[in-house]
């Protein structure tokens, strides 16, 4: 199946969450993520600032800037930059309806420890489908070398994906761990 496809058909998934499971994964991954040993370690943490039907960051970005420095990203036509902010009412809607930074303290790659990622579709060797930009291959190439850490509820898993030369896989992907 081809990137496009799979973006179609995991953007569609998403909306069959109902609010009461949508919001238990949510928990589950956030927790996940704050007990996490590159997250408990980690001096300055990019996170995407999630849209409706992605694993939700508001929260999570929230209580990291209680502990942590804090970027997140805007993007300058085909490049994205991240950028320090010191609450979330340093973000406005910018690009793609993303809420994005209005600070102007760019980061630089290297000095970043972790990044959390977002994802439409992951597979066993952690490589992901993004929305089809690259922003984020194109970032992980410009020099970035901390840990690459995905954000995905566990109906987006798809066996394999066909990746080209400029797809950098993640170090690991936090999905919703719920006992049923």
């Amino acid at each position: 199946m081809d990137k496009k496809s799979i973006r179609q058909m995991m953007k569609e998934k998403r909306l069959l969450l109902n609010q009461e499971t949508f919001s238990l994964y949510n928990q589950s991954i956030y927790h996940q993520v704050i007990h996490h040993p590159y997250y408990q370690s980690a001096k300055l943490i990019a996170c995407y600032v999630s849209l409706q039907y992605e694993v939700d960051t508001i929260s999570l970005i929230k209580k990291t800037l209680e502990t942590h420095r804090v970027c997140v990203p805007k993007v300058h036509g085909d490049i994205m930059h991240f950028y320090e902010i010191e609450s979330l009412d340093d973000l406005k809607e910018g690009c793609f309806h993303v809420l994005e930074p209005i600070t102007t303290k760019q980061i630089q790659p290297q000095d970043i420890d972790l990044m959390i990622v977002p994802l439409l579709a992951f597979d066993q060797f952690k490589y992901r489908v993004g929305y089809g930009k690259g922003y984020y291959d194109k970032y992980f190439a410009s020099g970035y070398q901390g840990y690459k850490l995905g954000l995905a509820f566990s109906f987006q898993y798809i066996h394999s994906i066909d990746i080209d030369q400029y797809d950098y896989c993640l170090d690991e992907i936090i999905v919703e761990n719920i006992l049923e």
